[in-house]
This record gives C-alpha cells, structure tokens and sequence, in this order.
C-alpha cells in the first residue's frame, strides 16, 4: 500500500554520516518527518547506511552516482566531509540539485571556492547554468541560535540598530571556525566587514585581536565596528557582547542571552526553541521546493573565509 503521506514530503538524498550524525542531526530529522522524507542514503561504511536507511525506510545507494541519479531526489544533506574531495563536490554540484552542506564540509574552503567558477561541463550535464551559490546552502548555525533569533527581535523592538560588536573566543581556533564568527557579525550589520587590523606595534593576533568596520553611506563619520578578541583563560565557549543605540545584549551561549535597556532588563533562557540546525534544514526544504529563503549562501560563508585569510598572521596563529 502506497504511503501518500509521503508525497507530500521533501524527497531528500543523505551523503556520508559522520561524528556528528547522532548528536547533531538524527534527532532533527525525526522532527522534521512531517516536512521531510529521507529515501536514499550513502555512506562508505555500508552497515551504518543500512542502519540508517532502516530507521527511515529509505533505500541504500551502492555509489555516490548512483545517488546523484536518481530522478524522485528533490535535495541533497552532505553531512560528513571525510572522505569528500573536490571531485566529489563537483560531481554533486552537476546533479544541479538544492545541497545542504554541513558545518564540517565547510572547512574545504579552497574545494568549495571551485564550485562557483564557470565550469562548461559541469554545464552541459546539468544542463543549466553553474548556480551553486544558489543552489548550495551552508550551515550558517551561529545565524539562527536560539539566542541569535531573540536577540534579533530585540534589536527590532527595544535595543535599536547594532553600534559595536565584541566577540571573545578562541583566536587559535582554525579559520573556518573564525569565519563563522566573521558571517555573525555580516549577518547581524547587514554588510560585509571591512578589515581595520589584526596587529598593532608588534603585538600578536591571539593578543591584540582582529578589528572590523561596516561603513554606513548614512553615517560615515561613524561607522559601525566589531572586534573578535581572545577569550580570557578557562573559557572554551565564544560571548558576544552588542552594543545597541537604545540598550546592549550579551549572548553568553547558544540558548541564554542578557539585555537591558534604561527602562527594563532580562536573563532569558530559551532552551526550549527550536534548535539551528532544526531551522537551517526546515529552511532548506523549502528552498528545496522552489521557495527564497533568507538563509545565507554559499558565497557569504567563502567572502568570511577570505576576511579571515587577510589576517596576516592567522595562518601562524591558528596552526
């Protein structure tokens, strides 16, 4: 018996599995069964694929090809980039579907660079142009914490438009990890950062930090700034600090935010909303079904990394 419910899901492909695929991602999708269904899964270890597939009465895919090909697909969840190369990536940006690249994927930053470069084979196969910064949703967490979106409706309804940005973390950390934090501050300014410094009178990175400004044609005498910072010792988690032109917010972890105004002020903890990467992959079911959604590009993810990358001794610090 047909299950017609079923029809009315997003028909996804899952690719690679990886550490992450039980705490970060199993969960969602037994949330999301309403909204999704996954029907072909491939990963190198054929037991685990099996025992995925099992779990949601999907198909097992013997080849990464043979995934690309098949037609009821209508998106794509690469989830573990361990075995991923260029190729590989390519190979998958010619099947001209809706992609959902995981956080870990995002660390091949040069392989990714690739797919938005004309490419006239990849062309003809997909038989349309190469859109993979329309195509290819990066996992952008740190824009839809639960601590994030709060903080976003309070910008708009009681602290005002954001004045300075301070982000205590790990400077150490590797540059994808950086760029993350840097696509924070784009997403919350609304504009790309323009890099100030990174190093004043000799003083390392991990010591002085990086600043950035976010020019406004409407205010240019003062521009709009940020500056991730090294966190002080024994911290392990990153705290935003905004400063906003009626109040000023600190975000301590992903589900806790402070603010306070002149008038009011609140501790809130927001553990129970919907966590990000519930929100990402909601979203891209959506975007899966022909829907724009402001979610972040691909091409904004690598526009943070080449920020990062013009740090001049990042590559030193970060090793």
């Amino acid at each position: 018996m047909v299950d017609l419910s079923r029809r009315d899901r997003v028909g996804l492909g899952l690719i690679g599995l990886g550490p992450s695929w039980e705490e970060r991602y199993l969960g969602t999708l037994r949330r999301l069964q309403s909204r999704l269904t996954i029907r072909l899964v491939y990963d190198p270890v054929e037991a685990r694929a099996k025992s995925v597939a099992s779990e949601f009465s999907a198909d097992v895919a013997g080849s990464l090809r043979q995934m690309l090909d098949r037609p009821k697909l209508q998106g794509l969840l690469v989830l573990d980039p361990g075995w991923l190369g260029a190729g590989a990536l390519s190979l998958i940006a010619g099947s001209g579907k809706p992609v959902f690249l995981a956080s870990p994927v995002l660390r091949q930053a040069s392989a990714l660079q690739s797919l938005l470069q004309p490419c006239p084979a990849t062309e003809i196969e997909a038989k349309q142009p190469n859109n993979a910064d329309d195509l290819w949703m990066p996992e952008l967490g740190l824009r839809f914490t639960p601590s994030t979106c709060r903080l976003r409706e309070l910008i708009a309804t009681k602290l005002g438009s954001v004045k300075r940005i301070l982000i205590e973390c790990d400077l150490s950390a590797e540059k994808a990890e950086t760029a993350h934090l840097v696509d924070w501050c784009h997403h919350l300014m609304g504009q790309s950062p323009t890099l100030i410094s990174s190093k004043s009178n000799g003083q390392s990175l991990v010591s002085h930090g990086i600043e950035f400004e976010f020019p406004s044609a409407l205010t240019p005498s003062k521009p709009r700034t940020a500056k991730l910072q090294q966190h002080p010792q024994g911290h392990t988690v990153a705290t935003f600090s905004i400063e906003c032109e009626k109040g000023h917010a600190t975000l301590t972890d992903r589900t806790r935010i402070l603010w306070k105004t002149s008038t009011e002020s609140a501790d809130e903890s927001l553990v129970d909303e919907r966590s990000e990467t519930e929100i990402l992959i909601d979203q891209f079911c959506r975007r899966a079904l022909g829907g724009l959604n402001p979610v972040g590009r691909l091409g904004d993810f690598l526009k943070a990394i080449k920020v990062v990358e013009s740090v001049s001794d990042f590559g030193n610090s970060a090793q």
